[in-house]
């Protein structure tokens, strides 16, 4: 039986709900059925999922939007598919049969940063994406009316090995004994560009005609094919300098309303959305689907619903141009719960009370997707305590069944807990809100002080005024909560347990650090923070203060099995969030060769100060993280440059001017709510050369210039009247110049410049930065990508301008080509081939191909290069004798100017 602590439990059988053990009776039999979690387990039902048509995660449950994977150019993955969806009561024996290669196909599509999805029945259908256009808006709900771009290129994808076994990605859910998936390895073509894309998988082979009827409602026309956006990142190599950004705490939708106590979060006086966010008044589609009814966001009354979240959309700006290698939120994704502070027309003094309460898990959710979309970077998301919330399991007491947040997440994101590589480096990411759904010791006599604990709501006169549990909590034999004198001789606070017996998630913790022990680095993200403060109980697993009173939040388990965990195996950190502020401490590992740095990351919500009994601020101030990677070490973790950070404490402030340290008469308090109003964000893709003192960030991810001013360029840039263009310059700001404290030197932020293409020999040179890589689109434009320095020095506006050149009519030479270093023999037909070459006439080498013969090489495919290369390489079969290489460059100029065909030499000796 599977051990205790897994979130699916009992025994029902829509998606994402109860995996079993399976005993195969027959190819139609009804299973055998063994709930997880052992006495007093949890039971997941499907009053609270959320509707078929709006489950993002289906039968392709690996990789995800919330579990992407980044993958070298001419790598494998293996891509995971649940025919079940996760219904466990469907023997294996009555699956479709996997089929072999030949059966799949599996391809790749820009994700454009902007949300733009160019997708239509032919590559996937509504209720997969749960997007609907109209004539008004022709890319879809959720995007953007006017992106930078809107270019989308497809890759096939080579699929080279199917198997039917146990998941690697999902260990809570099908990762299960008895619980198989189709594991079906791609290997990625050597030129696809170097972007993030969506994933798409279609199966082509025989299904059973009496198993359609076996799925949910709702997916017998869409069984063969399934999609996720922005899954996969594909890079050149993986570095050894990594950049990884923390986003916490964004939590969309809770403060920005007033309730019925006439308190007021007036976070909509920021500022406007951007032009093309989604209106929040629904259609008629979803208000079936989604059970809930329009929110009223327009409280400036000037038509708008969709005011609020804006804090979000211009943090995840910024991140898109810090370009990091991927990001990683952890937690509180959305408000999410029936309060005070929520829900209006709900409010207190009870009027009017006939809403749903896991509307707003559906409502918020779904909307936190559609403004994550906007990252152009790969996210893996871990849940926090407002993503967790239950609302069913205490009915007796008067309570209504309805959605369980960590089940809802399941259906949008992927796991609550799984682990990743990015090269040499181990990341793990850790659900801190473990606590079941029902409390194994039965509901309270008096719900409003409730002792049980689980997830769920406490029930007063019918109305959810407070979570039971909202702090920190990881099961699986790991330690009681405690108080006390540490055991003589240990470190610790108290007893972590006995590590042989970890089970659960903690055991899932244990087997994955001892499995990547050789890793350079091993880093942990979780929302809960088991080492805060040092030296005392960890105050995110201890009960809380709420209105002056103690409340029952925490006192959870396995606060202590962690920190063990993590100082027996190496960590170097673990980062959290759920405070809304910005705290660093360090303790040893239990080998004295280094230390687990503990970080706690601020919010992205901005904090508005206090009013009332309800507190409403953040320590510190709204931002992010931003941490570095080097050589298999963490070297920052805070702000260079701030004024009192030798502890490299302090986040990335989100907005201009924001005070960091301690507040003083040049450095102002650093949470004033006015900076919010009345600033800007302190990252820009475009300082407008007539700004007012408060400029709108508009049209997706910025406007390259103002339409008002001459020679202004309309987006997106490559549908524009006029587009697409040959001279276009994109400013960027970065106003962390130190001027309170915070001073930040941004180095490699990613532009994308979608150009005409050229002819006679002309190319496209670059100013204030330099080119990543260009390549042709699949719509014919020429696509520059651009990496540039922006520094923290006061009032640095960098124009970063790509503009033609030329023209470029030599070819360029090849300078080098070896065989396994030039040896004279070789004994393999498995070979290292090192390649050199430099371009001549100025526009640069984009790509080179490989061939053993000169017929050969003409039919082989172009690879991106762009300096020297070495390779692993196959020569021809056959007996023993002389083997050649065949090696041809091109360049950058508009046509190619291609390199004379070079050789080299080895004889080959078995």
């Amino acid at each position: 039986m599977p051990e205790p602590g897994n979130l699916r439990g009992g025994t029902s059988f829509s998606r994402r709900r109860g995996v079993c053990a399976l005993v195969t009776l027959a190819v139609l039999a009804v299973m055998l059925l063994v709930p997880l979690g052992g006495a007093g387990g949890q039971e997941f039902t499907s009053s609270g999922s959320l509707p078929e048509v709006a489950k993002k995660v289906n039968q392709l449950i690996f990789p995800t939007f919330g579990n992407p994977a980044i993958v070298r150019r001419g790598g494998e993955l293996v891509v995971e598919w649940d025919w079940r969806l996760s219904n466990a009561a469907i023997p294996t024996a009555a699956l479709p049969p996997k089929g072999g290669p030949a059966s799949w196909n599996a391809y790749l599509t820009t994700s454009v940063a902007a949300n733009v999805q160019h997708y239509n029945g032919s590559v996937n259908d509504e209720k997969q994406w749960y997007r609907y256009t109209n004539a008004a808006d022709p890319y879809g709900y959720g995007t953007y009316e006017r992106p930078v771009h809107t270019v989308v290129n497809t890759r096939k994808l080579q699929v080279t090995k199917v198997r039917r076994e146990a998941s690697c990605a999902w260990p809570e859910v099908f990762g299960q004994t008895g619980f198989k998936v189709d594991r079906i390895t791609v290997k990625v073509p050597a030129n696809v560009p170097l972007d993030l894309y969506d994933l798409h998988v279609e199966f082509k082979g025989w299904i059973p005609p009496w198993y359609p009827p076996l799925v949910p409602p709702g997916h017998e026309d869409s069984l063969a094919s399934d999609s996720q956006p922005h899954a996969i990142q594909v890079v050149d190599e993986f570095k050894k300098d990594v950049k990884v950004v923390q986003v916490s705490d964004t939590h969309v939708f809770g403060q920005e309303i007033q309730n019925s106590f006439g308190i007021n979060y007036d976070s909509f006086v920021l500022r406007e959305p951007r032009p093309g966010t989604p209106d929040r008044k629904l259609d008629p589609v979803e208000r079936l689907f989604l059970k809930y009814e329009d929110f009223p966001l327009d409280k400036d009354g000037d038509g708008k619903t969709n005011e609020g979240a804006q804090y979000l959309q211009e943090e995840l700006q910024a991140i898109n141009l810090v370009n990091p290698d991927f990001v990683v939120f952890t937690g509180d994704s959305v408000f999410a719960q029936k309060n005070w502070n929520t829900y209006p027309k709900d409010a207190p003094p009870f009027e009017g009370t006939t809403g749903d309460v896991g509307s707003e898990y559906r409502f918020e959710m779904n909307w936190w997707y559609d403004e994550l979309l906007a990252l152009n970077v790969p996210v893996f998301c871990v849940p926090g305590n407002h993503d967790a919330y239950c609302w069913d399991g205490h009915e007796a007491e008067g309570g209504l069944a309805h959605d369980d947040g960590l089940e809802i997440w399941q259906d949008l994101f992927g796991p609550v807990y799984r682990s990743w590589d990015y090269g040499t480096y181990h990341f793990l990411g850790v659900n801190t809100m473990d606590w079941p759904k029902v409390d194994p010791d039965g509901p309270d006599p008096f719900p409003l002080f409730p002792d049980y604990d689980d997830r769920n709501g406490v029930n007063f006169f019918g109305y959810v005024t407070n979570p039971n549990k909202w702090h920190g909590q990881v099961r699986g034999n790991g330690d009681k909560w405690a108080t006390g004198t540490a055991p003589p001789g240990s470190e610790l606070r108290w007893d972590p347990g006995d590590p042989s017996t970890y089970a659960g998630q903690l055991g899932w913790m244990k087997r994955d650090l001892e499995a990547n022990i050789g890793k350079e680095l091993r880093g942990v993200f979780m929302h809960h923070d088991p080492l805060e403060p040092l030296g005392a109980d960890p105050g995110m697993w201890d009960n809380a203060k709420q209105f002056g009173l103690t409340m029952p939040a925490g006192q959870g388990e396995g606060s202590q099995a962690l920190v063990y965990l993590m100082r027996a195996y190496d960590v170097a950190f673990e980062a959290s969030g759920h405070a809304h502020s910005d705290w660093v401490g360090t303790v040893g590992w239990y080998d004295g060769t280094g230390e687990l740095k503990a970080i706690n990351t601020t919010a992205v919500s901005i904090p508005v100060g206090n009013e009332a009994l309800i507190s409403k601020s953040s320590a510190d101030y709204a931002g992010f993280r931003l941490m570095t990677i080097s050589d298999g070490d963490l070297v920052s973790w805070g702000l260079p440059g701030a004024a009192a950070d030798p502890t490299n404490r302090f986040s990335i402030p989100g907005w201009q001017g924001i005070g960091v340290g301690t507040a003083t008469p040049e450095n102002p308090a650093p949470n004033g709510y006015e900076i919010y109003q009345n600033n800007r964000p302190a990252l820009q893709w475009m300082e407008q050369d007539a700004s007012p003192a408060r400029p709108a960030i508009v049209n997706g991810e910025g406007t390259f210039s103002t339409p008002a001013l001459p020679g202004a360029l309309p987006l997106p840039l490559n549908e524009a009247a006029g587009g697409p263009f040959e001279d276009v310059t994109c400013k960027v700001r970065n106003t962390l110049d130190g001027s309170t404290g915070a001073e930040l030197d941004l180095t490699g932020c990613r532009i994308e410049f979608p150009m005409k293409r050229l002819a006679g020999g002309g190319y496209y040179a670059v100013e204030n930065g330099t080119i990543l890589e260009q390549y042709d689109t699949d719509s014919g434009l020429r696509m520059v990508v651009v990496l540039a320095d922006v520094p923290g020095a006061a009032g640095a506006v960098v124009p970063v301008r790509v503009y033609a050149a030329g023209p470029d009519n030599q070819a360029p030479v090849v300078d080098s080509l070896a065989i396994n270093g030039g040896a004279a023999t070789t004994s393999s037909l498995s070979v290292t081939v090192s390649v050199a070459a430099h371009d001549v006439g100025g526009s640069g080498i984009t790509d080179f191909r490989v061939g053993n013969s000169l017929a050969a090489l003409a039919g082989a495919g172009w690879a991106p290069c762009t300096g020297p290369a070495e390779f692993a390489w196959k020569l021809k079969d056959g007996v023993a004798g002389t083997r050649r290489v065949y090696v041809q460059f091109r360049d950058a100029a508009m046509p190619s100017n291609w390199s004379i065909p070079v050789s080299d030499a080895i004889t080959y000796t078995p």
